[in-house]
């Protein structure tokens, strides 16, 4: 698969110039007018192998779209572009992150010269920054928490993010099974990402939809459509919700995972597709299986390799960190809270949380938007939470007081801790987090010289 170059150049015969040049040397090319355009490509998943920028943009200028894709995308090498005048600033690009510079008028040898070394460098730190993430166990930038079940979940993901291989993930509704799914594709290198919910598809219109069809194949196929596995082909494709695959395309699939191709409605030929198939259910799928609505060769099939995603639970000792996450994330049109009293924070973590992570958010964004001031209290959650509340004495004796997020996470490993006696294992266990997550965070409550509770 050929590498991919974000060209971002607002003149348009320079950009169409520069694009000619890297397509006639194999690159394939995606041409943006401004920086912002790039950026909402990124941000979209669209597969990106190095940046060729210019320093002077209409809006944001190159020295600021540099320093977002090294925010956002540090594995990324940028090539800068200026005017000879400009030399020095370049010069300074480089030094602030950005691969190399070129002057302007562009050679074209001196061009593929700068791409080819970027491209292969920045490989060599991708493939670095897989073995560092699969040996350290790192937390993939689209989840939140470092509990004992999470953590785990993390290494799983980055020893199996650059394996061919699919990946069957199992979990309760709203734990993040999607999420898994882009943990899995980000950290592959694979191209373009598509998510396909397989219980939203009408069934009529599934095969359609996943493996395309020729024009007149059907009632109102007036030309020729590419499927969604063609749309991913050399990147990842999500199917979600898999157990609501009818039992009549699940030969179909399981064609496509044997194969590498797929055959369009109407077609006679089958067509090679390079895809990473990752699947989501929150069914069990081997009662499914004895029940006959689905496939035992298919299942077995999908699952190479699987991934548990804990529910919410499991992890209550990831809850102050969601919160504080959607806080920030989410801002009210208001003032947005900053603060729970004690008594909101138990009903929290009382909470069983049937929803998962999903509801927690949900329930965390209506609370502040209806909280007055920076706090949520616990009579701006939802009903059912505040029944749920069975605070500690520690919590109940300050259910008044009002606590910043990580004052309440020092709070609740406390009381935890007393409720164990003192067992820093056993109070690891019913927190959810690991043994080495809890002795760092007491090291750091001592540090600090604040009172024990």
């Amino acid at each position: 698969m050929a590498d991919r170059i974000f060209v971002v150049e607002d003149d348009r015969e320079l950009r169409e110039m520069l694009a000619e040049i890297l397509v006639a040397a194999g690159y394939e090319v995606a041409p943006f007018p401004s920086a912002e355009a790039a950026l909402r490509a990124l941000d979209a998943d669209q597969p990106a192998d190095l940046v060729l920028s210019d320093l002077v943009l209409p809006g944001m200028a190159g020295r600021d779209l540099l320093g977002e894709i090294r925010r956002r995308r540090p594995e990324l090498h940028v090539v800068t572009m200026t005017a000879f005048g400009s030399i020095d600033s370049a010069i300074d690009l480089v030094k602030a992150g950005a691969f190399d510079y070129l002057t302007k008028p562009l050679g074209t040898d001196d061009l593929l010269l700068a791409v080819e070394r970027a491209l292969t460098e920045s490989g060599h730190r991708r493939a670095a920054a897989r073995q560092n993430r699969a040996r350290d166990g790192a937390i993939p930038v689209e989840f939140v928490g470092t509990s004992a079940p999470m953590m785990a979940l993390y290494r799983l993901i980055a020893r199996a993010a650059a394996s061919p291989h699919p990946v069957l993930v199992f979990g309760e509704s709203g734990t993040g099974k999607e999420l898994v799914a882009r943990a899995l594709h980000r950290l592959s290198g694979r191209g373009a990402f598509v998510a396909v919910n397989c219980g939203a598809l009408p069934e009529q219109l599934m095969e359609s939809e996943l493996f395309g069809h020729e024009r007149g194949a059907f009632t109102g196929a007036d030309r020729t459509r590419d499927g969604l596995f063609q749309v991913a082909d050399g990147g990842t494709i999500l199917l979600d919700e898999i157990a609501e695959l009818p039992l009549a395309l699940q030969p179909k699939l399981l064609r496509v995972l044997e194969q590498s191709e797929v055959r369009r409605v109407g077609a006679t030929e089958s067509r090679p597709v390079d895809v990473r198939v990752v699947a989501a259910t929150h069914r069990d799928l081997e009662s499914e299986v004895k029940a006959g609505r689905f496939r035992d060769d298919l299942f077995w099939r999908l699952n190479v390799l699987s991934a548990q995603v804990p529910p919410l639970r499991e992890r209550t000792g990831d809850i102050p960190g969601l919160v504080e996450h959607f806080l920030r994330r989410h801002p009210t049109e208001a003032a947005t809270p900053t603060r729970l009293t004690r008594e909101a924070a138990a009903a929290l973590v009382s909470y069983p949380w049937p929803g998962n992570v999903r509801e927690l958010r949900n329930a965390v964004l209506g609370a502040a938007t209806l909280a007055e001031g920076d706090e949520i209290t616990v009579d701006d959650l939802p009903a059912r939470i505040r029944g749920a509340s069975s605070a500690g004495p520690a919590l109940a004796r300050a259910s008044q007081e009002r606590l910043d997020l990580a004052q309440l996470e020092r709070l609740y490993i406390l009381q935890v801790l007393r409720e164990v006696g003192g067992n820093k294992s056993k109070a690891a266990e019913v927190l959810g987090l690991d043994r080495k997550t809890l002795y760092r965070k007491l090291e750091e409550y001592r540090a600090s010289g604040l009172p024990e509770l």
